[in-house]
């Protein structure tokens, strides 16, 4: 690698905007609790992608993209192909598309950064503010545990559930995971700067404290990955690497520690519940379950898929007598999701361009150079942390997890080696103007996002106006001309419609970002009244089987003598594409 041509612009204040501002923000709106959370990601990221386009020399665009950097744009692309090729309305598959651009974007900018040696453009600011963020993130945890009352959901999040730390992005495994991205944080800065060993022990046994503090099995999951990057990673500092090690027994105690301190105090560690939840009940919490229900999508839909962001819309309408009786609009595996969504063999090619991507970038794990060898080393444990976390949850769907994630993939695939001598590509000069162009258009796209998002709002919370509220249904019209949030005002519209058969045409974009209780009731007393009786039976026979208290009262009339109510039916058994409303 090269040394930087000249001293590079502190890029650090954009970074803590940009990564550490968006896991700390804990004021929401109605009706997406993270919105904030992840506008502010969005908007932040294009801001620094735009600066460091703007300020960075042209010849940073010359630099020659690895064959790792150039697979994952590939699968990339295919990502894109897939989300644009969709049935899913078209509003709720833009944020998702702007999302993968805007990723793309970043891991191509830091991987020609780290080419070029200029860590300190990308790598260095992300890893501050992801320890800043930690940090931060275990005092909000502490607060949640130990003193819930302080907590006023502005600065601390509510916390939901006694006795167990949520973070303000009130996820406790997405706290646990940004913890242990913060510990690699700050073993990285620590052994680059050749900081003190004492100060990194405190920091990473406050993150490992803060992951006990969540009593997130994931969390679990991390401290083992954290523990064995110390055993087998020569290339750290021995007193470091048995630091790392020591990190286990040190969550061991910090779990005993919690439970004693708490049950003295009559709250229940949360763990407890994990711990009897794993070892007598069910250790997945329904995910074996909707596993089970989306490889019989996968099944049914092998070549292409039931579209992007069409999973929860098929799922809710396809018969599944043992289905978790939660609405799932993720499969929770990022494995299982992309194959369900883009079809097997999408999913294969591009899970394939990811894994060769990391294989052809294991060059980086064992270059002479002892400081980009760390980093590539680093780079993977944090990939490693999230993938292991996307095969139980979906982290990546969160643009503040998604984006830094990308540039973690850009410093690793940017340290692997390329040939000595590439041949130049006659669109290298155009990558400077695509940085700037996706940067400005991510910044104007998070504004009008918000402006739009605020339109919606005010139908839940009327007082967010800045003016007199307007009537229920004129607010309630505004929000349906919005193209990103417009699916909230209809959900609103069909459910609270006295004849909901009046407003059909609305039904689409809820049903297919969201069919919960209320939903599915309204669309069945639609298709009712328009004499569609069939579907509504078949709609009124998965309602049955989420077993939700509020359906009690439709279902209440099959037990009483005297007629055959269309709830009370044999399920005809449509197939799901049949039930999407159509005018």
């Amino acid at each position: 690698m090269t040394a930087p041509a000249h001293p590079p612009v502190s890029f650090l204040p954009l970074a803590l905007l940009a990564v550490a501002l968006p896991f700390l923000i804990a004021g929401s709106a109605p009706p997406t609790s993270t919105y904030f959370n992840q506008v502010v990601a969005f908007g932040g990221c294009g801001v620094w992608l735009l600066v460091w386009a703007l300020t960075a020399r042209p010849s940073l665009a010359a630099q020659p993209a690895s064959t790792s950097t150039k697979l994952l744009l590939l699968a990339g692309a295919l990502l894109v192909a897939a989300t644009l090729t969709s049935s899913a309305p078209w509003g709720q598959r833009l944020a998702p598309l702007a999302c993968l651009v805007l990723a793309g974007a970043l891991m191509h900018a830091t991987a020609a950064a780290t080419r070029a040696g200029r860590l300190d453009d990308w790598v260095t600011p992300l890893m501050t503010a992801l320890l800043v963020a930690g940090l931060l993130s275990v005092v909000v945890g502490v607060v949640q545990v130990f003193r819930p009352e302080l907590a006023d959901g502005r600065l601390i999040s509510f916390p939901t559930i006694a006795g167990r730390a949520i973070g303000n992005m009130r996820q406790p495994n997405q706290l646990s995971t940004l913890l242990l991205w913060a510990a690699a944080a700050a073993v990285w800065l620590s052994v680059r700067e050749r900081q003190s060993l004492k100060v990194l022990a405190v920091v990473l046994g406050v993150l490992v404290f803060g992951v006990a503090l969540t009593a997130s099995r994931t969390g679990l999951v991390g401290v083992l990955l954290l523990a064995l990057w110390g055993a087998l990673d020569r290339r750290l500092p021995k007193p470091v690497r048995w630091l790392l090690v020591a990190m286990l027994p040190l969550y061991a105690l910090s779990w005993w520690g919690l439970e004693q301190w708490l049950s003295a105090h009559g709250v229940m560690f949360y763990g407890e519940d994990q711990l009897k939840k794993t070892l007598h009940g069910d250790p997945s919490s329904s995910r074996g379950k909707i596993w089970a229900n989306t490889w019989d999508m996968i099944a049914a839909h092998p070549w292409t898929g039931v579209g992007v962001g069409a999973y929860n819309f098929i799922w809710s309408m396809t018969p599944f007598p043992g289905r978790p009786v939660a609405f799932y609009d993720h499969s929770h595996n990022i494995v299982l999701q992309l194959a369900v969504e883009s079809g097997v063999p999408v999913a294969a090619v591009v899970l394939g361009c990811a894994l060769a991507a990391l294989w052809t970038a294991r060059a980086a794990l064992t270059v002479a150079d002892d400081d980009a060898a760390r980093g590539a080393r680093a780079a993977l444990f944090m990939l490693t942390m999230v993938g292991v976390h996307s095969l139980l949850e979906y982290p990546l769907w969160y643009v503040y997890f998604l984006l830094p994630a990308a540039v973690l993939a850009g410093w690793l695939t940017g340290l692997a080696p390329v040939r000595s001598d590439p041949p130049q590509s006659r669109f290298a000069a155009a990558w400077r103007p695509v940085w700037c162009v996706t940067g400005a258009v991510a910044l104007s796209g998070s504004l009008w996002s918000t402006v739009e998002y605020a339109s919606v709002a005010v139908i839940f919370e009327p007082e967010l106006s800045w003016a007199e509220p307007a009537p229920l249904a004129e607010r309630i019209a505004r929000g349906q001309r919005s193209v990103l949030w417009g699916h909230h005002a209809d959900y609103a519209s069909v459910t609270m419609a006295a004849k909901p058969e009046e407003v059909f045409s609305e039904f689409e974009r809820p049903l297919y970002h969201l069919a919960d209780t209320r939903l599915l009731m309204a669309y069945a007393r639609a298709l009712l009244a328009r004499g569609e009786i069939e579907k509504a039976t078949h709609v009124a026979a998965r309602l049955r089987e989420f077993r939700n208290p509020l359906s009690a009262e439709l279902f209440a009339a099959c037990d009483k003598e005297g007629g055959t109510p269309f709830q009370c039916l044999p399920d005809p058994g449509l197939p799901a594409e049949a039930l999407r409303p159509a005018p």
